[in-house]
């Protein structure tokens, strides 16, 4: 397979050339566009209990969207749900921890599963589940904004919002943990979990949170009460 980020960095959509019988699996939803000669199915990948894991703890979608090419130069196009960019992980017989919602696509050789991450994640709101893609071939992730690449050299340790990780090594160590000294902190400062990694190891960052934008835009969404005005947004765009 050949492929090409193309419309980087704000609004990035993978472009990929598929040989015969080659094919390419992606999040339900993301495929934009692809020639005749693609054929298209979905299916859930890797067995009921790990497309049911998928959705109910990673946000990922219960069907896994399959596009297989019948001849060569098969083009296809995907993009993410969010404005972002993408970045391809090679994982060559290793393996990655990917956060919900930034899976995108990956080839045949690679599996994915929920992992983990902790129950401190209940309790702040954030996710408490991550996914895990093994295999040999490339993964494809995206982020809401750019992507940052952290490299971490033999002990060094990094701290990162957890709503800004895109992905990590697996066998990266990383800590759970608030930003300040407990809930309070957390509470007063607007702040979230984070993690703290150790390197070595390359850390994938997304420079936007979608979560703390969703609700930055809560405001403006809330419906108005009877006998009130239709609120910014309604008065801007006539709603």
């Amino acid at each position: 397979m050949q492929y090409d980020i193309v419309s980087r960095p704000n609004y990035s959509a993978l472009q990929c050339t598929l040989d015969a019988g080659e094919e390419i699996h992606a999040e339900s939803g993301a495929m934009l566009a692809m020639d005749a000669h693609a054929s298209i199915d979905a299916s859930i990948r890797g067995g009921l209990w790990k497309a049911v894991k998928r959705t109910v703890l990673t946000s990922e979608s219960f069907f896994v969207t399959t596009v297989k090419a019948a001849q060569a130069g098969t083009e296809v196009l995907l993009a993410p749900r969010a404005t972002g960019d993408i970045e391809a992980l090679d994982l060559a017989g290793g393996s990655f921890i990917i956060q919900g919602g930034s899976f995108l696509a990956c080839e045949r050789g690679i599996e994915t599963d929920a992992k983990f991450s902790g129950w401190k994640g209940f309790l702040s709101g954030e996710g408490i589940f991550m996914i895990k893609a093994w295999g040999a071939g490339k993964v494809f992730v995206s982020s809401f904004g750019g992507i940052l690449r952290k490299e971490l050299e033999q002990g060094e340790r990094f701290i990162v919002d957890n709503g800004h990780i895109v992905a990590f090594p697996a066998d990266m160590r990383y800590d759970i943990g608030t930003a300040g000294s407990g809930l309070v902190s957390m509470v007063t400062t607007g702040e979230g979990l984070v993690c703290t990694f150790t390197g070595p190891g390359t850390i994938l960052l997304q420079t936007r949170n979608l979560r703390t934008f969703a609700q930055s835009l809560n405001p403006f969404l809330r419906a108005p009460a009877r006998g009130q005005g239709k609120g910014i947004l309604g008065n801007i765009f006539g709603g």
